[in-house]
C-alpha cells in the first residue's frame, strides 16, 4: 500500500512538472478562411500541445497555459487584442497585416516577436490603462531583419503603461510609428538592441512617465514634457537619439543624457520652469538651434557633469532643403536618392553619405553639383548602386557645402534592404581556365533567371573593377571583353547580381 502511496505521488509531481512547462502553439498554414479572419479559423492553424481545446488562436492563455502563435505566411486581419500569458511570432516568410487596431489588453502581458517577419498596422498600436500594481506590458523583439511599422494610426501608450523595444542590435531593429501619446505613471525602455521611430512629434504632459533609451531612438517631431519630475527622456550607455525639431521641457522635469550616448537636436533646446536637461559621463548633446549656457549651479536649466558636453554643432540640415527621400528599387538593386531645395546660396555641391551602422558612421558615397546661388525649386537625384548584401536598414544623409567649404546636414532618412540570395551554378565561365582575353559568362540554370537587370564586377587580389549594370547576358560579355586585358594572371572573381541573388564565380587566368 505503501508502495502504491509513493507511486501516485510520483505521478502528481511529474504531471505538475509537465503542466508548468505545457503550451499550444499554433502555426499559421495556406488557408481559405470561412469567417474572412484567419485568425477564428481552424483550418489556418497547425496546434501544437493539448492544454487548450481551441482550433485557432485564442487571444489569451494562462500561466500553466501559455499560447505562441506563430506566422509564417501572409495573413491579413481586422483587428487583434492580446491577452496574457500569449507569445506572437511572425517568422521569416511571414507577413501580418493589421487593418485595424493591435490592442494589449489591461493589466495583461505579452511579447511580440518579428525574428524575419514583418508586421503592419494600419490602424493605432495601443496599451490599454493598467493599474498602479497591475501594469499593462508588452514587449516587442525585432530581430534577423524583422520589421513593426505602425503605419495609420498612433501609438497611445495608456496610464500605466510599459512598453519594452528589444532587438539584435542593427538599424533594422526599429518600431516605426506616425505619432506618440503617452499616458500617466508609463514607461518606454528602448534597450541596447532595440530601436523606436516617431515620424511626428513626442508629446507627454502626464506625470511620472519615462523614455528611456539604450539604443536608438528618433522623433522628426519635436519633444514636449511637461509636468512634474517623474516625466524623463534619458539616454544610458551607447544611445543614439535623434529630434530633428525642439526639445520643449517644462514645470519640474530632469531630462539626462548619460553613458557615452550621442544627442542631435535639429531646433532648439527650450527650458521653463525649473526643469533641467543635463549632459553627464561621456555623452554629447549636438544642437542646431539655440540652449541654456550651462553652468554648475543647482538653478542652472542645463548642466554639464563630469565630461558631458553641450555642443554648438550642428548635424542636422536647417530646413534649406524642402524634401528628401530614399526609394528602393529591389529588381534592380539600388537606391534613388531624391532631394530638392527651395533656394540656395553659395552653395557649392552636395556629398551623399551613407550608413549601414545606426547613425554614427556615415561614409561619402556620392557627389552632385549645387546650383551655386537660386531663388526657385531645383530637384536632385543620386543612384546609389553599391547596396549591403545582408539585411539592413540603410541611412543616408546629404551633406551641403558651401563654396567656402562651409556645410550643414540633412535629416537622416532609411530604407529597408532585403537579403541577397548567394546562389550557385546559375551562371558559368568559359573557357576556364582562360588563355589570352577570350571569356564569356553564359546562362546555365534559366529558371533562375527572370531577364532582372544585371550587375557585375571583377574582384582580383590586386585590384576591384568599377560595377557595371547592364539588361542581358549579352551585354555584360561586352563588358567582359573590354576589362580582361587588363586583369593580371592568376585567380580572380566574377560577381554576378541580378534580382535578390549573387553568385560568385573563380576564374584562372594564364599566361
Amino acid at each position: 500500500m505503501k508502495a502504491f502511496y509513493f507511486f501516485f505521488l510520483a505521478l502528481l509531481f511529474f504531471a505538475s512538472i509537465e503542466g508548468a512547462h505545457a503550451q499550444v502553439t499554433y502555426t499559421s498554414q495556406a488557408c481559405t478562411p470561412s469567417s474572412g479572419n484567419p485568425f477564428t479559423s481552424s483550418s489556418c492553424w497547425v496546434r501544437t500541445g493539448n492544454c487548450n481545446s481551441s482550433l485557432f488562436p485564442p487571444n489569451s492563455g494562462t500561466t500553466s497555459c501559455p499560447i505562441v502563435i506563430v506566422v509564417n505566411n501572409e495573413m491579413t486581419i481586422p483587428s487583434l487584442s492580446l491577452g496574457s500569458n500569449i507569445t506572437l511570432r511572425v517568422i521569416s516568410g511571414g507577413k501580418l497585416t493589421i487593418t485595424g487596431n493591435l490592442t494589449q489588453q489591461a493589466s495583461r502581458i505579452s511579447t511580440v516577436s518579428l525574428n524575419g517577419g514583418e508586421l503592419i498596422v494600419e490602424g493605432s498600436l495601443i496599451l490599454l490603462s493598467g493599474g498602479q500594481n497591475s501594469k499593462t506590458r508588452m514587449t516587442v523583439d525585432i530581430r534577423n531583419g524583422g520589421s513593426f511599422d505602425v503605419t495609420g494610426g498612433l501609438m497611445d501608450i495608456q496610464n500605466d503603461s510599459e512598453l519594452i523595444i528589444d532587438g539584435d542590435g542593427d538599424a533594422l531593429s526599429t518600431l516605426n510609428v506616425k505619432s506618440f501619446n503617452f499616458g500617466q505613471r508609463s514607461k518606454v525602455d528602448v534597450l541596447a538592441g532595440g530601436g523606436l521611430f516617431v515620424e511626428g512629434d513626442v508629446d507627454y504632459r502626464g506625470n511620472n512617465s519615462s523614455i528611456n533609451i539604450y539604443g536608438f531612438f528618433r522623433t522628426a517631431g519635436s519633444v514636449l514634457i511637461t509636468g512634474g519630475s517623474g516625466n524623463q527622456l534619458n539616454a544610458y550607455g551607447n544611445a543614439e537619439v535623434m529630434i530633428e525639431q525642439n526639445l520643449d521641457v517644462r514645470g519640474t522635469s530632469d531630462i539626462t543624457f548619460g553613458g557615452s550616448s550621442e544627442t542631435d537636436i535639429g531646433g532648439d533646446i527650450l527650458i521653463a520652469g525649473n526643469s533641467k536637461v543635463i549632459a553627464t559621463d561621456q555623452a554629447v548633446v549636438y544642437v542646431c538651434g539655440s540652449f541654456p549656457i550651462p553652468c554648475d549651479g543647482n538653478n542652472c536649466s542645463t548642466q554639464e557633469v563630469i565630461q558631458g558636453t553641450f555642443s554648438e554643432s550642428c548635424r542636422i540640415l536647417p530646413v534649406e532643403i524642402i524634401y528628401s527621400e530614399a526609394k528602393i528599387s529591389h529588381s534592380e538593386r539600388n537606391v534613388n536618392i531624391i532631394w530638392a531645395t527651395a533656394k540656395e546660396a553659395n552653395n557649392s555641391h552636395f556629398e551623399i553619405e551613407r550608413s549601414i551602422d545606426g547613425i554614427k558612421d556615415f561614409q561619402k558615397i556620392g557627389e552632385v553639383q549645387g546650383m551655386g546661388w537660386k531663388d526657385s525649386i531645383t530637384e536632385y537625384g543620386f543612384v546609389d548602386s553599391n547596396l549591403p548584401l545582408t539585411a539592413s536598414n540603410v541611412f543616408y544623409r546629404i551633406k551641403q557645402v558651401d563654396f567656402d567649404s562651409k556645410h550643414t546636414y540633412s535629416s537622416v532618412f532609411s530604407v529597408k534592404v532585403s537579403n541577397i540570395q548567394f546562389s550557385k551554378g546559375v551562371w558559368r565561365a568559359y573557357p576556364n581556365p582562360t588563355l589570352g582575353n577570350e571569356l564569356k559568362i553564359s546562362l546555365l540554370d534559366k529558371s533562375q533567371y527572370q531577364l532582372e537587370t544585371i550587375t557585375f564586377r571583377i574582384i582580383h587580389p590586386s585590384f576591384i573593377s568599377e560595377t557595371v549594370t547592364v539588361d542581358s547576358e549579352y551585354a555584360m560579355n561586352e563588358y567582359l571583353t573590354r576589362f580582361l586585358p587588363s586583369i593580371p594572371l592568376g585567380v580572380f572573381v566574377i560577381e554576378v547580381s541580378w534580382g535578390e541573388k549573387v553568385e560568385h564565380i573563380k576564374v584562372l587566368k594564364k599566361g
